[in-house]
Formats: structure tokens, sequence, C-alpha cells
């Protein structure tokens, strides 16, 4: 870092508009800096503290140091920590905001923890404390335990669009979604019949839910690629040499997550239609991570639109290679996903 880069941060910002207004949300303390202007691009900045998340954290590192066991952490053990760990967003999912009465879409957004070393964001931190802002109970908290969220407000502008000093502010949210530990263990067979609906618990609640699993079957992901690759609507969209790119750089990450003629297990199932689930096999749960030089990631959707119960299908994919004769795999049902809207958030 030197001289300059602080220069080239604080002669980005071109506007600041403090704001100053605090809320409470789900826990967490939230509070509405104001407007940021760097070029034509407005962002409105959101400073928080998630209480229960410093609680964790300081738990967290007190377990490592009682902790003497050389066993390696296992993928199981990631998913439990990256649960405990995450601090809540509650601005994760806003659609758009009103300011008084003027409407503005949100075109994108980012939330990231803040680190006293990331001077970008102290600077501006520092800007708004000259333009007048109160932090208010964050006075006194510890940076790195503090969150910042950017949401950058859909247009152009040549100046910040806010005239009222005390703007009424209301966040119009979308959907979010919230992730819950189940870990029941089930036995898959492929080609099987599933007659009767399987209940499950939240671990943590206790809350019951059910799924009606429909078929599992094993899916060859190399058929699936080639027929992509073979669709007249693909190929009219580029040149046989871009394809032919295209498809070897596929093929070559395919190639180190499902070798050829292996197969991925599909679980289509109904349930209840806000939740949606994962499943995993308990050998791949209780392994120690795999590092690999890329990732991919495969949706996957039903061939019909609604199952046994009239209700609409889904489809869960166990991103692991099995043999074609498959017949038991061993899996839990590892999480749900709970798919809500929250309320709108006000700030008068």
């Amino acid at each position: 870092m030197n001289i300059g880069y602080l220069r080239g941060i604080l002669y980005g910002i071109e506007e600041i508009k403090a704001v100053g207004k605090s809320v409470k949300v789900d826990g967490v303390s939230c509070n509405v800096m104001g407007i940021v202007r760097d070029g034509m691009e407005i962002r409105l900045l959101i400073l928080q503290y998630d209480e229960s998340f410093q609680l964790r954290i300081e738990e967290s590192k007190a377990t490592a140091l009682l902790d003497t066991s050389s066993r390696p952490e296992t993928n199981r053990m990631i998913f439990h920590n990256d649960i405990k760990i995450n601090a809540k967003n509650p601005f994760d999912s806003v659609l758009k905001v009103f300011i008084d009465d003027r409407e503005f879409k949100v075109d994108s957004s980012e939330h990231r923890r803040l680190n006293a070393q990331d001077w970008e964001d102290i600077l501006i931190i520092a800007q708004f404390l000259n333009y007048g802002w109160q932090p208010d109970e964050m006075d006194y908290q510890n940076i790195d335990m503090l969150f910042l969220t950017s949401l950058v407000l859909d247009g152009d502008y040549m100046s910040i669009p806010v005239s009222n000093q005390n703007p009424e502010l209301r966040f119009v949210m979308g959907p979010c979604h919230e992730v819950h530990q189940v870990e029941k263990p089930i036995t898959l067979v492929v080609g099987e019949d599933y007659p009767d609906r399987l209940m499950f618990w939240d671990v943590t609640t206790g809350v019951e839910h059910w799924v009606q699993i429909n078929r599992v079957y094993l899916l060859d992901m190399w058929e699936e690629a080639d027929k992509i690759f073979s669709n007249p609507n693909f190929q009219e969209q580029m040149t046989s040499e871009e394809i032919t790119q295209i498809r070897l750089d596929f093929e070559r990450k395919l190639l180190e997550v499902c070798p050829k003629g292996m197969c991925f297990p599909v679980i289509e199932y109904e349930c209840e239609d806000e939740l949606s689930l994962k499943f995993y096999t308990r050998s791949f749960l209780d392994a120690k991570p795999l590092s690999r030089s890329s990732g991919m990631g495969f949706i996957i959707r039903p061939d019909q639109p609604t199952g046994t119960l009239g209700l609409r299908l889904k489809a869960a994919l166990i991103q692991e290679p099995f043999p074609t004769n498959t017949n038991t795999i061993e899996v839990e049902l590892f999480q749900y996903i709970h798919t809500t809207t929250r309320d709108d958030i006000l700030l008068k």
C-alpha cells in the first residue's frame, strides 16, 4: 500500500449523503450509514453487528484451543462450521429501496466482514464520520466483528438524488434461503418404488417435515453433455472452433469429478413447497475434503412438472460418481433449505 492508493480511494468518493438510521432485525444491529456516489453509480451502505456471531466465533476459538485431537477435518465438520460461523444478513435479499417516495431497484449487493487492514472500507467509514454520521451502539465494537452491506442502486446519477435531511427508508425484500440441519440416514434403492412418505426433523427446532421420493436413478453426465453440445440450437450460437474449445474445457473439468463410465445419482421428490432438500452420501460426509484444481456445479430439473401426490416435482443431484450397476446407496438427508420472504424493513 502507498499514499497514491489512499488518494485513489478518497478521490473515487465524489459525493456522500449521511443518513445514520438504526434498526435491529433478527437480533442484528443495523445502521444505514448513507449513500456514496462513485462516478455515476450510487451505493447505499449499511453497517451491521451480529452479537450472536461474535459469541459463536469466541466459542469456536475456545473449542479449537481445547481440542488436541489430530483427527483431520471431515466434510461433515466443515458443513457444521459453515453454519456456525455465518453471520446473519437481514439485507441479503433486498429487491428495491424506497427513499421517501422515490423507488430505486437494487442492481447488485455485497456483504463482507470488515478488516482493519482493508483501508478502502476504513476510509469510507472515516468519510461518513466527517459528514456527521453517528454509529450509535457500534461505536466501540471491534472492527473485525462488523459487516458492511453495499446495495448498488440501479441507474446513472450525476448527484445523489436525496434532498430530505431525514428521509424515510423502506427496503422491499425478495426470497431468502435459510439452511437447516437434518442428518437423517436413508438407504436409496435405484429404480425402487417409494409408496410412503419419509418423515424428518429439524435437529435444532425439532419441527417435523416430510418428503415423498418418486424415483432414484443414475444420470450419465457424459451423455447429457453430448446432448447439449450436439443440440442444433446450441451450435447456432457460436462457431465450431468455439464449441470445440468450450467442450474440451468442460470435459477436462468433468473428468475430475465424474470419470467416463460413471454416473451421478438423482433423487426426484415432492415435499412442502417452500422446502428443498440436500442429500450426501455418508461416506462423503465422513471423509476428509479433497482439493481439486476446479469445481463444477450442476442443476437438474425433473422431466415432469408434478409428482405422484400432484405437487411440484423437485430433483436433488448427488455429485459423486457411481458405477452404472449400482443398486443401493447409503445417504443422509443432510439439510433442507427453507425459502421465505421477509417483511419489509421500514426506518422512519
